[in-house]
């Protein structure tokens, strides 16, 4: 039995009677890491830009760039969404029916659409340009939904949900496209798209990051990292060759999408557990949301950390989001803001 059949991972299209069993003839096993450089800071300068911050904000759970860098989205457990304007401030907030709790926000590749995962387990779609509610998708059995991410050029929507499940969904129609299903996994706790969309990447609480192919709905990988406690948050690098990985355990574990070899592990000085990861546009850099209120930043081709900083009063780091040219990250906090971060590199 391969390891991918082992982990349990199967597709259940939409309106199936039963489950269709998936699995790969590649072996693919936890393993030690590429051993990588010590961690000594990079030259990296960091500053706080701004603080984003709404009355009545609980804790913001994820960040997402949209427009191209001018807008971002902030996902708050009070149950509203908002858009920031990066030159003008607050631009809209969407307040979601019988919300939860707002987890997760992606944009569509097109930036017309804003997707919202909601503890309530449903998923909104809403439109930016006349700033309506477009959809509202319902997850037939779920814990809630924990993230969302756009699919086949933003034809399909897949949902990270509490109940072990990857929900999917036809944006155009409206329509349950079936579900990812993985009964080892009490819970799914993250999404991603590759770029182009056609491999979706899941975070899983068993330990594991499955790869799913978007057009063929088939298991393309499977990936667990040593002494697992939970993958809290994922992320493909600009090229998708690879796959960060946010663990519980305080790692943040790098893997090689080709050939399924872990390429390194960072972990945080006194990590609480890694929440979220995102890289840098030009893939040099990745960044780590953790629990114990740090942004890590690490090179990913020497393994050295380039910084570590935090947000005042930070009550732990949720996700953390890149502006395209990189010269910018956010971070969601559970203290209910959003802290923008300036970054360049030092002159020696």
């Amino acid at each position: 039995m391969s390891a991918l059949a082992a982990a349990g991972a199967r597709m259940e299209a939409a309106g199936a009677k039963g489950p269709l069993e998936v699995s790969v003839a590649d072996e693919l096993q936890p393993r030690d890491p590429d051993p990588i450089g010590p961690s000594r800071p990079l030259p990296l300068r960091f500053a706080l830009a701004a603080t984003l911050a709404v009355p009545g904000c609980r804790a913001v759970y994820a960040v997402a760039f949209g427009l191209g860098g001018a807008a971002l989205a902030a996902a708050d457990g009070n149950g509203s969404t908002y858009l920031w304007d990066m030159a003008g401030g607050l631009a809209a907030t969407f307040a979601h029916p019988g919300s939860r709790g707002v987890i997760g926000v992606a944009f569509a590749p097109d930036d017309e659409l804003l997707a919202a995962a909601d503890a309530n387990g449903r998923a909104y779609l809403w439109d930016l340009i006349s700033g309506e509610l477009a959809r509202t998708f319902v997850s037939r059995r779920s814990g809630g939904l924990n993230g969302v991410a756009f699919g086949l050029g933003g034809d399909l929507l897949a949902a990270a949900s509490g109940d072990g499940r990857v929900c999917l969904w036809d944006v155009v129609s409206g329509q349950a496209a079936g579900t990812f299903v993985i009964p080892g996994s009490t819970t799914v706790y993250a999404v991603a798209s590759a770029p182009g969309g056609q491999v979706l990447a899941a975070a899983c609480g068993n330990g594991w990051v499955y790869l799913w192919d978007m057009a063929s709905r088939q298991l393309a990988g499977a990936f667990a990292g040593p002494g697992s406690q939970g993958v809290n948050g994922v992320a493909f690098a600009p090229g998708g060759d690879l796959v960060a990985a946010a663990d519980g355990n305080g790692q943040v574990y790098l893997w090689d999408t080709a050939s399924g070899r872990l390429a390194g592990a960072f972990a945080g000085p006194g990590s609480r557990g890694v929440n979220g990861v995102a890289f840098a546009p030009g893939g040099g850099l990745v960044a780590a949301a953790d629990g114990n209120g740090q942004v890590y930043l690490w090179d990913t081709a020497s393994g050295r950390l380039a910084g570590a900083f935090a947000g005042p009063g930070s009550r732990g780091v949720n996700s953390v989001a890149f502006a395209p040219g990189g010269a910018l990250l956010a971070a969601a906090d559970g203290n209910g803001c959003t802290y923008l971060w300036e970054l360049r590199r030092s002159a020696t």
